[in-house]
Order: structure tokens, then C-alpha cells, then sequence
């Protein structure tokens, strides 16, 4: 249906974009198991947040991402001559 792989033969018509489609596949596997191990520790990060606020002590917690959506749009931005001499800040500076 994606013309990747003749159907009647079984042979591969484009090498690039079925490579291209199994690395999509699996950094969605990758992000989609991530989340559910950060799910799964969520009960025990609420619950140490909640006691350390309940000692007083103040809670510090980092977000970390892949900045993958950040890069798609740096290079988005870039020009033909800025992609020659490539030089791109991949931090959140829109939200800060």
C-alpha cells in the first residue's frame, strides 16, 4: 500500500523509506515503553514528594526530553546557507 515493498514479489522497491519507516517504528516503541515505566513510578515519586513536603524540605523534580520536536523545528528554520555551516541550539528558549 506504501509502495515500500512490491506486493507480488515481496521485493523491496525502496531501501531508504522502508528503513526510514522502521526507525519510525521503533523510536515509538522506544517513547511509548518509556512512558509506561515513568508510570509506573509515579505512586513512589508523588508519595516522596509528599512526605519530603510534609517535612518541610523543599521538592526539585527535572523533566527531561529528547528534544526531538525542538530539532524538527530548528531545522525547519534553517536556511540552505545555515544548513551548510550547521549550528543549531536545541534549548526550549520559546518557553522561557
Amino acid at each position: 500500500m506504501t509502495a515500500v515493498v512490491d506486493g507480488i514479489e515481496n521485493a523491496t522497491l525502496n531501501s531508504g523509506a522502508k528503513a526510514a519507516a522502521r526507525s519510525r517504528l521503533e523510536s515509538t516503541k522506544q517513547r511509548f515503553f518509556g512512558q509506561v515505566l515513568l508510570s509506573m513510578k509515579l505512586p513512589t515519586v508523588i508519595a516522596a514528594v509528599e512526605r519530603h513536603l510534609a517535612e518541610g524540605a523543599s521538592v526539585v523534580l527535572q523533566l527531561v526530553t529528547t528534544a526531538e520536536s525542538i530539532l524538527d523545528r530548528r531545522l525547519g528554520d534553517l536556511s540552505p546557507d545555515e544548513r551548510a555551516d550547521l549550528e543549531v541550539d536545541l534549548s526550549p528558549r520559546e518557553y522561557i
